[in-house]
Order: C-alpha cells, then sequence, then structure tokens
C-alpha cells in the first residue's frame, strides 16, 4: 500500500511538470492523453493547470500587444551582431 502511494506521488510529481508543455501543446500525443487523464482524476492538478493556462495566456497577450520592434532596434541589433562576430571571428558569422 505504501508502495503504490509513493509511486502515486512521483507519477503525479511527473504529470505536473509536464503541464507548462501541455498548457502550450508542445507535448507528445501520447504525454498529452497521459495529461488529460490525470487532470480528470485529480482536481488538485486541474486546478494547478488552470493557473498555468491562464499564465500563459497572460504572457501571450502581453508579448502581442508589446509589438515588434523599431526599425532601429533592429538595426542596433543587427549592428551589435556583427561587432560581436567581427570580434570573436566565428566561421558561423
Amino acid at each position: 500500500m505504501a508502495m503504490s502511494n509513493k509511486r502515486r506521488r512521483q507519477a503525479s510529481g511527473e504529470i505536473e511538470m509536464l503541464l507548462p508543455w501541455h498548457a502550450t501543446g508542445t507535448l507528445s500525443a501520447r504525454e498529452a492523453r497521459m495529461v488529460e487523464d490525470a487532470l480528470a482524476r485529480d482536481s488538485r492538478l486541474a486546478g494547478q493547470y488552470a493557473a498555468i493556462r491562464d499564465e500563459y495566456a497572460g504572457t501571450v497577450d502581453l508579448n502581442e500587444r508589446l509589438g515588434v520592434p523599431s526599425a532601429r532596434a533592429l538595426r542596433m541589433l543587427f549592428a551589435a551582431i556583427d561587432a560581436d562576430c567581427r570580434g570573436i571571428r566565428l566561421a558561423s558569422c
């Protein structure tokens, strides 16, 4: 019985670590099914997942409202990259 509880807690912890990736839709089909099954069985885990989804949605919304960088910022970024590449002289630059 104790071993079963220990395994259950370990499996729950492993599922918990997958929640952010499930929220972004980046899990394999097998992993997604595993997470969905666990969410259906565990209300605590489902609540945690709801919080993660809300945070993800807020992050996406914020990033979308920030808009694209200005042309000046883009030129400065590429200038910094070019200067860094000249200093290091990497073949990949």
